[in-house]
């Protein structure tokens, strides 16, 4: 199988501010939720189909294709078949994607982005400070039925390469759930329903692990095993080999980004020191990659080097252009990976062309190794 060279279309069918600040226009919203609820119906569908309509189209498909890419991950939402509450639903323009990745022989790996009640309290996942999916019965079960319907949908589809079951679930009973928990975000992501947030909580291992036995087996009454079920590791990467024996084609995805060990590793931030640190993350990624089947379903070469406000463009370049080659070494025993992402509308407050897939590959930032 060719090695999947693919790129995220995040952003336009669930929305992130910081990729499109123009889209929150006249609204305090920090989240899509939100958004639509400042808005109103009328005007939020409104302004959905402007976004939707203009900000993929069959043009982006042809320019995925002829720069190299292969394939695409789709992020969607958890009301993709209807609408929910103050949400607009938006299946029809998947059928688009499909119609296109077909014509252009692009590969489609589809996304669960978001639940109801939210499930990590992130803006990605729609609703920022917010995680209460696990608590209700309905919220699980309404979110295993749209995975089924999404099988069935598009599951025979040509294009179709797999469906993720839930983007970045965060565990509170593993390593990395100490960190990467509800109670930990919320000093980054405000709720605006404080009542509702008293409701926040986080969910276990194998809870999780519960929601992908029945998403597969919904899946699979409609989507046959040449067809693959992504899960995401939650951030704990070796810990799921057994897990995954139970299952014929099902695939691990993890995400790695440089932003985190920004924050709270490096001291000095340079080529010398990402060089190294992703050395040591192929080591691990690599490793696993060559015992079970794995993707890299997010990463970018965006990071916060010294100076980097002060670079010349070539001492950019050099700096972009090392950091991606060194991201994909760390990945070349994986079956592949998904830049994020394919576009984004920055406000200028921060070097947004590395963060744009398709101007990083203009700029000469981003090269594929080909294997």
């Amino acid at each position: 199988m060719e090695k999947l060279r693919g790129v995220n279309l995040g952003n336009w069918l669930v929305l992130e501010k910081w990729m499109s600040e123009d889209l929150f226009r006249g609204t305090t919203a920090m989240d899509e939720t939100y958004l639509c609820i400042e808005l109103g119906y009328d005007k939020i569908r409104e302004r959905l189909k402007v976004h939707r309509d203009e900000f993929i189209t069959e043009r982006d498909f042809e320019e995925i294709a002829r720069m190299g890419f292969n394939a695409v991950r789709i992020p969607v939402p958890f009301f993709l078949f209807e609408d929910v509450g103050p949400y607009v639903h938006c299946y029809e323009y998947l059928d688009k994607a499909f119609d296109w990745a077909e014509k252009y022989k692009l590969k489609i790996m589809v996304d669960l982005h978001t639940v109801p009640g939210g499930h990590n309290g992130t803006d990605s996942s729609g609703i920022c400070g917010i995680c209460t999916w696990s608590t209700k019965k309905e919220n699980v079960d309404y979110t295993v039925e749209v995975l089924g319907k999404i099988a069935e949908r598009w599951g025979e589809r040509q294009a179709m390469w797999g469906i993720e079951l839930l983007n970045e679930p965060m565990c509170s009973d593993t390593e990395a759930g100490r960190m990467l928990n509800i109670q930990n975000f919320l000093q980054f992501y405000k709720p605006v329903d404080t009542e509702l947030a008293k409701s926040n909580t986080n969910y276990p291992l194998e809870f999780l692990r519960q929601f992908y036995r029945d998403a597969y087996t919904a899946i699979r009454r409609h989507m046959g095993p040449e067809k693959y079920v992504v899960i995401h590791d939650a951030f704990e990467l070796n810990i799921w080999d057994e897990f995954l024996k139970e299952f014929e084609g099902m695939i691990l995805d993890t995400h790695n980004y440089l932003m985190t060990a920004d924050m709270m590793i490096f001291r000095e931030r340079n080529v010398d020191v990402y060089t190294e640190y992703l050395q040591n993350l192929g080591t691990k990624v690599n490793a696993a990659a060559r015992r079970l089947p794995l993707i890299v379903g997010e990463w970018n070469a965006q990071n916060q080097a010294d100076g980097l406000d002060s670079m010349t463009d070539a001492e950019k370049t050099h700096l972009y252009y090392t950091v991606s080659e060194e991201f994909q070494k760390s990945m070349e025993d994986t079956m592949g990976w998904f830049y994020w992402s394919w576009k984004i509308h920055g406000d200028g407050g921060r070097d947004d062309i590395v963060d744009d897939a398709c101007r990083a590959v203009r700029h000469g930032y981003l090269k594929f190794n080909r294997q």
